[in-house]
Formats: C-alpha cells, sequence, structure tokens
C-alpha cells in the first residue's frame, strides 16, 4: 500500500515537469497536423491599471470539427 502511495505521489510530481510549449513551438505542431492554433489572451488588472497582455497556446482545432456531422436518415425516394 505503501509503494502505490509513493507511486502516485511520484508521478504527480513528475507531471508537473513536463516541458511547456512556447506558442512558436505550439503553432508549429498544430500547422504539421493541418489544424488551427487557438490563441489565449490574458491580461492582469491591477490598481495601476491594465497590465500587459500574455498569448498563451491553446488547443489545437482540426478542420474535421467543422464538418457536419453525418445524419442516419435514410434518403428520399
Amino acid at each position: 500500500m505503501r509503494t502505490a502511495q509513493f507511486a502516485i505521489l511520484a508521478s504527480v510530481v513528475l507531471a508537473g515537469c513536463q516541458h511547456q510549449l512556447t506558442l512558436e513551438e505550439a503553432q508549429e505542431q498544430c500547422t504539421k497536423k493541418g489544424g488551427l492554433l487557438m490563441v489565449i489572451y490574458t491580461q492582469q488588472i491591477t490598481a495601476a491599471g491594465p497590465g500587459e497582455q500574455v498569448a498563451s497556446p491553446g488547443n489545437c482545432i482540426s478542420p474535421s470539427k467543422f464538418d457536419a456531422p453525418p445524419t442516419n436518415n435514410p434518403p428520399a425516394k
């Protein structure tokens, strides 16, 4: 039981050490897949005013996401 708990804890700690993709790297990988990268902009607002906008990579949207779902209706005669 102790070994299992240690293994779970170690995997959670190591999961936080994964390399975060830069915006350029994510754009390149998404383009290779034929998709469009969603870019998320965040901005911190303080009492001194709005801060700098920060762009971060979001999901890679593939063109197939926009295809119409197939219908199960048989064709009309």
